[in-house]
């Protein structure tokens, strides 16, 4: 690993690399999320139902905030809970499409708020993704032997 005078060291393709895995792992969790909030987790294979008969109730937390807990039925599945309903606090939707991550597990609801939070990491995935992918650009230019100043001493008898 060579350092240049600038006292960077010359691991940039690597750390380079590194931001890119992270990166594009961070984007898919976040597009995994959105698809979840939109109702795209369907065409994942994903088990998404349309939910009558809910009714929704407010609990207050330790904290003073209140939190909504919606219950739903639908065919086949019967009263089940549903989490991240989007709720006014004065009336209760009429139905409510929601998908289930895992077989038994909880169901979650199309709503913007889930779309909102899978945003986060979609966009950041996607810039540090890019930003990766410059870094790995830049340190193929300046090839592996050569920093800020040029060739290293030496170099040609390697």
């Amino acid at each position: 690993m060579s350092v240049s005078a600038a006292g960077r060291t010359g691991g940039g393709r690597l750390k380079g690399v590194s931001l890119v895995v992270g990166g594009a792992a961070l984007f898919a969790a976040g597009l995994f999320v959105v698809a979840t909030g939109t109702g795209l987790s369907g065409l994942l294979g994903m088990r998404v139902e349309t939910f009558g008969a809910i009714e929704c109730r407010d609990t207050r937390t330790s904290k003073g905030q209140t939190v909504w807990h919606c219950f739903g039925e639908a065919e086949g599945v019967g009263r089940e809970r549903i989490s991240f309903a989007d709720h006014d606090g004065r009336n209760d939707p009429e139905t409510i499409t929601a998908t289930q991550l895992t077989e038994g597990g909880r169901w979650f609801a199309h709503s913007s708020m889930i779309v909102g939070y899978g945003m986060i990491p979609l966009l950041l995935g996607a810039g540090t993704a890019a930003w990766g992918g410059y870094r790995v650009r830049e340190a193929g230019r300046r090839g592996p032997l050569r920093g800020a100043e040029g060739p290293r001493r030496g170099a040609e008898s390697l």
